[in-house]
């Protein structure tokens, strides 16, 4: 009887770390939030950075502003990225991984800003940005970019948590087309509609 318990015991054991064995095996390739959160700040980095070296004097005065003040930040998300790449990778490959990913993120923000017509767009966009980072109620770094829609594919399996869009300055939500009011009795007729 004894033995039979036992035996009980060590097939559960075996089963549950296995189970654990596989958790931690989704999780060293899955981001966690904080991670998620570095991938969103550097993107945008990635993308003021690219417009403080293309947009002219004002925005580069922006950038360097913004370093300043978010300078604790920065480092902070920047080290939490840093220990993911080396997390999935290991420590030579992490950091060519970390390397490559800054540089791809930031060769990509100028591809979109070069493409015909979007230089204006994407230096008012940044101009926006900037705006309200360097408000005077600094917002709190990680709140704020994750308003903020960036064009980068995520370097990391984040298990169902997604980076993506463009930057278009500071937004809360998707962007509502507003749909006209269904027509009421006794409304008067609008001329300016097409007949349905």
């Amino acid at each position: 009887m004894t033995c039979m318990k036992l035996g009980a015991c060590v097939a559960a054991l075996t089963l549950f770390g296995g189970a654990v064995a596989d958790a931690r095996a989704v999780s060293r390739a899955c981001a966690s939030q904080s991670e998620i959160s570095a991938i969103q700040v550097s993107a945008v980095v990635q993308e003021l950075t690219d417009a403080a070296l293309s947009c002219g004097p004002e925005t580069m005065n922006n950038m360097s502003r913004f370093q300043i003040v978010f300078q604790k930040e920065l480092r902070k998300s920047d080290a939490v990225l840093k220990a993911m790449f080396k997390r999935m990778n290991g420590a030579r490959a992490g950091d060519a991984a970390y390397d490559s990913y800054k540089t791809r993120a930031i060769n990509h923000a100028e591809q979109r800003r070069i493409k015909p017509g979007e230089q204006a767009n994407f230096c008012r966009a940044a101009a926006v940005v900037f705006s309200a980072a360097l408000a005077p109620d600094k917002p709190v770094l990680e709140d704020f970019v994750s308003g903020i829609p960036v064009n980068e594919a995520n370097p990391v399996d984040s298990c169902e948590i997604k980076v993506a869009v463009s930057l278009q300055g500071v937004q809360a939500g998707p962007d509502i087309a507003p749909q006209p009011r269904p027509d009421l009795p006794g409304d008067p007729p609008n001329p300016f509609l097409f007949p349905r």
